[in-house]
């Protein structure tokens, strides 16, 4: 059995509780934030019985604490990136564009990437706090706003999508 499926059957488990599903995918968007390279929509489907508001304030609210250490993380190996742009002509070429698209436009940017129904999120948030030049231009309270923010309307459109086509698959509002 490979990992995705032992890790459905696991959510499968506890997907009746409220309480145990509301912990397991503040965790698993935390982790979606961190390292997973898989879009969290898939949370959602798990306990209907949870209000879809409440999942689009927990997947929030996970995406924002694994912003932060996301943050960290790219503002300790920046330089490291840099030295490597130093090396190699064309990875030069990524991190100059990447430091300019993070510069102009900052938040919104990465708020609207977020807001994608179906984006992984791993990518955006790492690109925004790898290219922050040394934590000058974004700011850790609005680049974790950004991330909650991100994540509740890409639910709320999701859901807005689905509701339109009649389709409940996560629940009330």
């Amino acid at each position: 059995m490979d990992i995705l499926a032992e890790f459905m059957n696991f959510l499968n488990q506890y997907s009746a509780d409220p309480f145990s599903y509301g912990i397991i995918f503040f965790l698993y968007s935390i982790l979606a934030t961190i390292i997973l390279p898989i879009p969290v929509e898939l949370g959602l489907i798990w306990n209907p019985g949870t209000p879809f508001i409440m999942k689009a304030l927990i997947l929030g609210a996970g995406k924002a604490v694994g912003s932060v250490l996301v943050f960290y993380i790219g503002f300790k190996i920046e330089g490291r990136i840099r030295g490597w742009s130093q090396k190699w002509g064309w990875f030069r070429w990524f991190v100059e564009k990447s430091q300019a698209l993070v510069a102009k436009t900052r938040y919104v940017g990465l708020y609207l990437l977020l807001s994608i129904p179906g984006m992984v999120d791993t990518v955006p948030v790492y690109v925004f706090s790898l290219f922050n030049r040394e934590g000058q231009v974004l700011e850790l309270k609005y680049f974790v706003l950004a991330n909650f923010l991100g994540g509740i309307t890409r639910v709320l459109i999701l859901y807005a999508m689905f509701y339109g086509l009649g389709i409940n698959w996560f629940g009330s509002l």
